[in-house]
């Protein structure tokens, strides 16, 4: 990217000085590539009332493991921003929002109210599962002025999707789409796994994670916390004091430990 700029400032004859400068630079933590900066537009969920609510079921979570766990969460939902939801992906959590372009939009509650709202390419999708190609063959009519809509190009933020687990999981092995057997078909069976006694990850990136994100939607969804006790742990790292990853080689594998 960086020279591909340089010869086009140069023919521009606009070009001032080339050198190389020692910085700090973001690179993907993955694959070790230098990052890219954009700017773009995002979907996000207001957090200005929210945050003081789901401060309030925390405090009520039972036991926090380490202690201080509570302290943490508490911070993060204090200072953080306007919570993104969404990202520049192919592959994901398709969000179902359709956007029309007198700037009304539309979400799309179940797979149910989709079908009832699709005027185009409900055939196509009928036997898939909610995710890019398929959905995007959806068209609905705009609520305001009429006009054909399409679905947004973005799909979920990963922890969008981690933190509906107490309301997805409790459902027959061979129903691909319905929960008949939880939330929210049957409440009654669902009450009885929820919430749950123990759950578990680690430290302190979950605070900002999963942590967070399955207090939020347990917040607006129930109004109490889907978890009794919450035990973090921290990274376990080599001989070196490394943190261990497959892509570094230092990895123990289970079998091996």
């Amino acid at each position: 990217v960086v020279q591909p700029i340089i010869d086009d400032l140069d023919k521009r004859n606009i070009l001032y000085n080339v050198e190389d400068y020692t910085h700090r630079y973001p690179i993907c933590w993955r694959c070790n590539n230098e990052l890219i900066f954009r700017l773009v537009d995002e979907w996000f969920i207001s957090m200005d009332t929210l945050r003081h609510e789901i401060a309030e079921v925390a405090k009520k979570v039972e036991r926090w493991v380490p202690s201080y766990g509570l302290a943490h969460e508490l911070d993060w939902l204090k200072n953080m921003s306007n919570w993104c939801i969404s990202k520049k992906r192919y592959w994901g959590l398709a969000l179902p929002i359709w956007k029309c372009k007198c700037g009304n939009f539309t979400v799309i509650g179940s797979r149910k109210e989709l079908q009832q709202r699709a005027v185009q390419g409900w055939p196509e999708f009928a036997c898939h599962s909610p995710h890019r190609p398929w959905i995007d063959k959806i068209k609905i009519k705009c609520d305001k002025c009429g006009a054909l809509v399409s679905r947004i190009p973005e799909v979920g933020n990963p922890w969008l999707d981690a933190g509906i687990v107490p309301f997805s999981t409790i459902r027959p092995p061979d129903d691909m789409h319905t929960i008949s057997n939880g939330y929210p078909f049957d409440k009654t069976y669902w009450q009885e796994w929820f919430p749950a006694d123990f759950i578990s990850e680690s430290l302190p990136g979950q605070f900002r994670n999963w942590f967070y994100s399955i207090l939020a939607m347990s917040t607006v969804l129930e109004k109490k916390s889907p978890f009794r006790v919450l035990q973090g742990y921290a990274s376990l790292h080599d001989e070196h004091g490394e943190e261990m990853h497959k892509s570094k080689g230092n990895a123990i594998w289970s079998d091996e430990a």
